[in-house]
């Protein structure tokens, strides 16, 4: 069976690094204004971008490289396409409820429930799919 180009992950990979870049931007647009090079200064709009970028930067490395490993081994496509799906979703609930004056609030919190929701499945998956090649 030949084997077939990671499409799906790389659709999803090239959307997470547009959303990277967007907060790239943001934190460098906050940081300009501001006049803070290092750090924060205590000014807590441009410690939320930070954080917007920061953490969005912590998940989306290692999804998007579950995501591929997994749709090498065989995924089939929709179900990984729907992973994916739900982990962008998920990582724009959290941006915009981060985004928000008052930071503990659905979008923030529903972002990170399926977040994890997301890791955990794709975990699993990707365990269960290794152990399948070792049994060969």
């Amino acid at each position: 069976m030949p084997l077939s180009p990671p499409v799906i992950s790389a659709l999803t990979a090239g959307i997470l690094i547009i959303m990277q870049m967007a907060l790239l931007y943001a934190v460098v647009r906050a940081r300009r204004r501001d006049r803070q090079s290092l750090g924060d200064g205590g000014k807590s709009e441009l410690l939320r971008a930070i954080r917007r970028h920061g953490n969005f930067a912590e998940n989306a490395a290692i999804f998007i490289a579950g995501f591929a490993l997994l749709e090498l081994m065989g995924a089939d496509r929709i179900w990984l396409a729907a992973l994916c799906a739900a982990f962008v979703l998920a990582r724009i609930a959290h941006i915009a409820g981060l985004s928000m004056k008052n930071t503990v609030n659905v979008l923030r919190v529903g972002g990170t429930v399926v977040t994890v929701l997301v890791g955990v499945t794709l975990g699993v998956r990707l365990i269960v799919a290794a152990a399948r090649f070792l049994a060969l």
